[in-house]
């Protein structure tokens, strides 16, 4: 627009608006309300043939209307035109032309377009539906004459309809006064919502009256829906339900749950109780697919059985059910019920309620997995420092309880560097499991030994009366680590020493208690390999170094100290 004119009403205005010629149908002038509808940018637009953004059926249709206006002289007309935009979908616009002339007498149109798009597919939407479900929609007026009726009617009920257009709907419905009674209630004001039992069918009935400007009724809406077969399915869709709800319990409680236990048997007696099944059981799978133990149970027959009957029947009997838990290569569980043969969806609510199970179960095993690896040395599979340090605090909480005692032994293997130098890691790993096995079978029933770390053992021993008894452990074990032990074709003899440490005032938490061990440790190693000594504080102050005071830390390389702490054959 050149500057300092003014613009006018087709630019300010909101509305799309377009001029275009009648000779060759292009535009010559659009506003940005009318570029905007098209999609396009006003230098597309000018000059574009209106053609080009009309749909071809409604080209002929325009030239119709165009024809008829200059025989007719008409200068206004409106009509409905589909407009293409750029990536191929449609808009609707209600377009209302008016024939005007220049003043060189050349002829043009002046087109406003109103977007009818929102409104032309909430129709479309409605018809669809109205096309496509079982639904009857009717306007009533207050003398009871139906007005407008849409919808799939039953051929009775739209034979009524049709006949209450010219007479009134309780004269055509006078034969069902349950119809024409709730239609008096809605004429008086009241929203119903009624099923009626009408030409055999069921039909779900809603009347919503409509108030006129003074506030009285004027109309009724009406809608009916044939509930016939619906009805019929209320009972699965509410068993479904029910099944649903079921299935979702158990996913949160399996997401949840620290106890398999309890899981298992809600969920047996969830089958129990929503398949009416007489017995449901579940059993654990070992590796081999044997089962090894039931999980949980649910038994709901009859007391009454003949002595000497086998308690549960065979699993071919018929009536039994058996579904796998767990993977399809690797089952973890099974679960079996009994009762009479399940339909489609009853199997299906079973297979959903195992699909939970069989998640929970993998969880637990995996969470078991890790918290065994957690609180487990990998190479010899003894307890580690974490987990040792955990039980000799539950220990020591007990014997503080109890009045009694507990000790520690802190093992360290004499010269066990200079086995991976000279037979290599792989012997040295061989020697470190060996050793677990020599410390637990050395060891008393019920104590507990684990891995600290490198060659570096402990063993927790509980309810000791006094010092000589965990002395007494302290050489079975020094003994069973003195034995000879193969390695890659090797016999290897190998040492180790061992500080003993016993609770008391001074030694009451657990990692002071393991601290001890390990000062007395040192002190054994001190006097030589293959020794234990128990600790007394005096040892907190250890002496000077000397050549024979060698311990596994400052791992000996020569020749003569490995000869001193081990012997190779």
């Amino acid at each position: 627009m050149p500057q300092g004119v003014q613009p006018d009403l087709i630019e300010i205005l909101d509305i799309a608006i377009i001029e275009a010629t009648v000779r060759d149908h292009r535009i010559r002038r659009a506003n940005a309300a009318a570029c905007a509808l098209f999609g396009r940018p006003e230098a597309e637009v000018i000059g574009l043939d209106w053609e080009k953004i009309t749909t071809p059926a409604d080209h002929a249709r325009l030239h119709a209307q165009i024809r008829m206006r200059q025989a007719s002289g008409r200068r206004r007309e409106r009509m409905m035109v589909r407009l293409l935009q750029p990536d191929g979908d449609l808009r609707h616009a209600l377009a209302t032309i008016v024939l005007r002339a220049d003043p060189d007498g050349e002829e043009y149109f002046v087109v406003h377009l109103q977007d009818v798009s929102e409104e032309i597919a909430a129709q479309d939407r409605l018809r669809l539906i109205v096309e496509n479900t079982p639904v009857s929609m009717f306007l009533v007026d207050r003398s009871g004459r139906v007005l407008v009726s849409e919808g799939n009617a039953s051929p009775e009920a739209a034979a009524g309809l049709a006949e209450a257009r010219a007479s009134s709907i309780f004269t055509a419905f006078a034969h069902l006064p349950q119809a024409t009674s709730i239609m008096r209630r809605a004429l008086d004001g009241q929203r119903i919502h009624q099923v009626l039992e009408v030409f055999g069918r069921r039909l779900d009935v809603h009347l919503v009256p409509i108030p006129g400007p003074g506030g009285r009724v004027a109309s009724v809406a009406a809608v009916a829906s044939d509930v016939t077969d619906l009805h019929l399915a209320l009972a699965s869709l509410r068993a479904r339900s029910a099944e649903q709800a079921v299935v979702a319990d158990l996913g949160r409680r399996a997401l949840e749950a620290r106890d398999p236990a309890e899981l298992w048997q809600r969920a047996v007696t969830a089958l129990a109780d929503h398949l009416g099944a007489d017995l449901v059981r579940a059993y654990g799978l070992g590796a081999d697919g044997r089962r090894v133990g039931p999980l949980a149970r649910e038994d709901r027959r009859e007391p009454e059985i003949p002595t000497g009957s086998q308690r549960d029947p065979p699993r071919s009997a018929a009536g039994w059910v058996t579904v796998p838990v767990g993977r399809p290569d690797r089952p973890l569980a099974v679960v079996e019920l009994h009762r009479a043969p399940l339909g489609d969806q009853e199997r299906e609510f079973v297979h959903s309620v195992t699909a939970v199970l069989g998640s929970a179960a993998l969880r637990f095993e995996m969470e078991g997995e890790i918290r065994h690896r957690s609180l487990h040395d990998g190479l010899t599979g003894l307890p580690n420092r974490t987990a040792l340090l955990d039980r000799l605090h539950r220990a020591l909480r007990r014997a503080d309880h109890d009045g009694r005692r507990v000790g520690v032994l802190f093992v360290d293997l004499d010269g066990f560097k200079s086995v991976n130098d000279t037979l290599g890691h792989q012997a040295g790993d061989d020697l470190l499991r060996t050793t677990a096995v020599r410390l637990s079978h050395a060891v008393r029933p019920g104590d507990v030994a684990g891995r600290l770390a490198g060659d570096e053992f402990a063993v927790l021993c509980e309810d000791v009366g006094g010092v000589t008894d965990l002395e007494a452990i302290a050489d079975r074990v020094v003994t069973a680590l003195a034995t000879p032990v193969r390695l890659l074709d090797h016999p290897v003899t190998l040492s180790g020493s061992v500080g003993l440490a016993l609770s008391n005032c001074d030694l009451a938490d657990a990692e002071t208690l393991l601290n001890a061990a390990d000062i007395a440790m040192y002190a054994a190693k001190r006097a030589g390999p293959g020794r234990h000594l128990t600790y007394d504080t005096s040892m907190r102050t250890p002496p000077a170094a000397t050549p024979s005071a060698t311990s596994t830390h400052d791992h000996p390389t020569s020749a003569g100290a490995l000869g001193s702490v081990m012997t190779l054959r």
